[in-house]
């Protein structure tokens, strides 16, 4: 910074009093205010942004959660889509007719799976018949082969009837 020349009057009185280091010394505490406020707008701009970041992983971790609820959510679905599916497919599949092929030299078809029932009609041995469902009560099985048309496919340990 250029000086201004001093008259001598001006420099005697400089010389005398310290007007000269009052003046440097309120220039410094004014450069001294200004860098303190500039400071502290950089702290108050550092403690934003640091809040701003904050927020944005907190937003991130529930958006990251939720993706993981979702994703759970889908999958769970997904399987149980699929269960019902498997289960409807095991389901036609065991509803096809099946063939079924008498063993035993005669077979008596009845009205209903038990013995008790009456005898609606009889197959021979070598008679292929279709077997639209089967039942069984863990000793006995009996295929239905018709409306109202039963045929023991196992009694008392013996096969009258094998499926083809």
């Amino acid at each position: 910074m250029a000086e201004k020349k001093k008259s001598i009057f001006d420099k005697a009185v400089d010389a005398l009093t310290n007007r000269d280091e009052k003046a440097e010394l309120e220039k410094a505490k004014m450069a001294a205010e200004a860098a303190s406020k500039d400071a502290a707008a950089l702290r108050a701009k550092m403690a934003a942004d640091k809040a701003a970041a904050d927020a944005a992983k907190v937003a991130a971790d529930k958006t990251a959660a939720a993706k993981v609820v979702a994703d759970k959510a889908m999958a769970e679905r997904t399987a149980a889509a699929a269960k019902v599916l498997q289960e409807r497919t095991a389901a036609a599949v065991a509803a096809q007719p099946k063939k079924g092929i008498v063993t035993t030299r005669s077979l008596r078809v009845r009205k209903d799976h038990n013995t008790d029932a009456p005898v609606v009609d009889g197959l021979d041995e070598g008679k292929e018949v279709q077997i639209l469902e089967t039942w069984t009560d863990g000793k006995n099985t009996w295929a239905k082969i018709g409306t109202d048309k039963w045929a023991a496919m196992e009694y008392d340990g013996q096969t009258l009837m094998k499926f083809a």
